[in-house]
């Protein structure tokens, strides 16, 4: 006997699981939708916001920003000992040294063109401490050559900016010669003798940019008066504010900015909604809205799942009143039978598996791969078992769980499902290979029906009433179809058992988990078109209620290109 191993059914979901649910969303009548939705925003909001809410845009560049180049180093060769020694030349190369150049390109990339009226700040570049001594505009055409000159203002950030602190460009270049001679008069002092305005940084007033216009600010800057020598400054800040548009530092500008993003998402999106389209009208049209009354009975394992389909269904077609009722396979197929010919459309039954009493004039439609789980109450500690221990438990050979595990005494309670059950004949075919022992309990607990009973039995009529029955009885042990044994699991009071080493799951069919049929539709004969049971059919193939049956854990039979699924046509389903 093997020593059975006590912990907890877990209830998980694959990754593959999860992208599969993805994947028929997406494709699904309800994905479309979402999908052209985002597409259509990603793609379009780069271009909303270039020609709509930003559409005005200037770039600058900062292309050079470093000292003119010459150095009094560059006039001795210490390691030959010579030295230079023009007064003349050394006078004129410290007056080049605290000087730098820095060269600005500025470009109107947007889409409109820009007047003085567009800037709500205008457009600025301040130099640090560094002193303004000349500016000039190059790669200009002629006439914004002469709109940038004449709109120059220069300013000092030192004090409040009154109108004695600005200059125009004129009045800069007029201080320029007083400057130089300032400082060639006093050659032993690095400092000019002459106090002239400081300015720091040089305003754009007035800039008028046409679309892809483009020029170069060249602005000559010293070092302040106490630099005593060292690395010059580089120091840049730049203030501006466009209305309707933005000013970027082309520098600072990335390839993968959020436009690309957003656009190549809206690619993506685009290229997934043209293939789902494609995929939608190979499938043929949606199924139309049927209207009046229809009734649908049998599994109580599928019920809740079917429910929920149906209530769907008359979401988008309210013309349609379709009703559920739970009351067992085998009951249900009987229901067909005496239907009146006039009445056939109006009932439709579900079983679990293949009806073996169907009447020749009933007609099967496969609907999903039904899995099913052993399950046993938390007192148990036991998370699988094998075939042939089951067929011992329900044959009354082990009453006692510490028959079959490690652990505390715990009498075995089974419970069952009626002989209406397409379940129980599923778990007799499949796992027992033989009929489930005789009813002997009502409460779960003692043997009141028969006192002599090998196996203390009792019955359910609903999947949901089995599963609470296992969670309420200290030992119990039953089955239900996966999905609702999972939910039953996340309740704390149930566990379901791997059968044979093989977790309750599709994907464990092939490799030979044995538990789980197909759960067909039987209608009385062949549905009327124009017949509210015949638009439900073809809703039950559509991509909506695929993807419905996936989100409840369920293996839809019809797959999205309309074929069956492989376990739907197999001969042990």
């Amino acid at each position: 006997m093997d020593i059975l191993g006590s912990g907890k059914g877990e209830a998980t979901v694959s990754f593959g699981d999860v992208l599969r649910a993805l994947a028929e969303v997406l494709t699904s009548d309800r994905g479309i939708v979402p999908i052209a939705v985002v597409a259509g925003a990603t793609i379009l909001a780069p271009i909303v916001d270039r020609y709509v809410v930003r559409r005005r845009r200037v770039i600058y560049r900062e292309l050079y920003n470093s000292k003119i180049g010459l150095n009094p180093v560059t006039l001795s060769d210490q390691e030959n000992g010579a030295v230079q020694a023009d007064p003349e030349l050394v006078r004129t190369v410290r007056l080049l040294e605290p000087l730098s150049v820095v060269v600005i390109r500025i470009r109107n990339t947007g889409s409109f063109d820009i007047g003085p009226d567009d800037w709500e700040h205008p457009l600025q570049f301040t130099f640090g401490r560094r002193v303004v001594w000349d500016a000039r505009v190059s790669d200009a055409k002629d006439g914004l050559r002469e709109v940038v000159r004449n709109g120059l203002e220069f300013f000092t950030h030192d004090q409040p900016t009154p109108e004695s602190d600005t200059a125009r460009l004129s009045g800069v270049r007029a201080l320029l010669s007083q400057r130089l001679s300032g400082f060639l008069r006093q050659p032993e002092s690095p400092v000019p003798a002459v106090q002239t305005p400081q300015w720091h940084g040089v305003r754009l007033e007035q800039l008028s940019l046409k679309r892809r216009e483009k020029f170069k600010l060249v602005v000559v800057l010293r070092e302040p008066d106490d630099w005593r020598g060292g690395s010059l400054s580089k120091e840049l800040d730049v203030v501006g504010r466009l209305s309707g548009g933005r000013i970027k530092d082309e520098r600072k500008q990335r390839w993968l900015s959020w436009p690309v993003v957003t656009v190549a998402i809206g690619v993506l999106l685009s290229g997934v909604l043209l293939s789902t389209l494609i995929v939608a009208a190979s499938r043929g049209p949606a199924p139309g809205c049927g209207s009046g009354t229809l009734a649908v009975h049998g599994s109580s394992a599928f019920a809740r799942i079917m429910n929920s389909v149906a209530t769907e269904y008359h979401g988008q077609c309210p013309g349609a009143t379709i009703t559920t009722q739970a009351v067992g396979s085998v009951s249900a197929v009987r229901e067909l039978g005496p239907l009146p010919a006039d009445q056939k459309d109006s009932l439709a039954v579900l079983s679990d598996g293949k009806a073996p009493d169907a009447g020749p004039d009933l007609v099967m439609q496969p609907v999903a791969v039904l899995v099913y789980s052993l399950v046993v109450n938390k007192s148990v500690g036991v998370d699988h078992l094998r075939s042939e221990q089951v067929r011992g438990i329900f044959s009354g050979k082990y009453t006692n769980w510490a028959q079959l595990r490690d652990g505390p005494s715990v009498p075995i309670r089974v419970v069952g499902r009626g002989q209406e059950s397409g379940t129980r004949k599923t778990f007799e075919e499949k796992v027992l290979g033989a009929a489930e022992p005789g009813l002997s309990s009502d409460d779960c607990r003692t043997p009141i029906r028969d006192p002599h009973a090998a196996v203390v039995r009792c019955e359910r009529g609903t999947t949901d009433d089995l599963l609470r029955a296992v969670g309420e009885t200290p030992g119990a042990i039953g089955y239900a179809d996966v999905p609702a044994a999972k939910i039953a699991a996340a309740g704390g009071q149930v566990a379901m058992a791997k059968l044979d080493d093989r977790y309750p799951d599709v994907t464990s069919i092939d490799a030979g988990y044995r538990f789980w049929t197909v759960e067909y539709l039987y209608t009385k004969g062949v549905p009327e078109n124009d017949s509210l049971l015949k638009q439900f059919i073809d809703y039950l193939r559509s991509s909506t209620a695929r993807a419905e049956l996936q989100d409840a854990g369920y293996t839809p039979c019809v797959t999205k290109q309309g074929l069956l699924d492989q376990y739907c046509t197999r001969p042990d389903a």
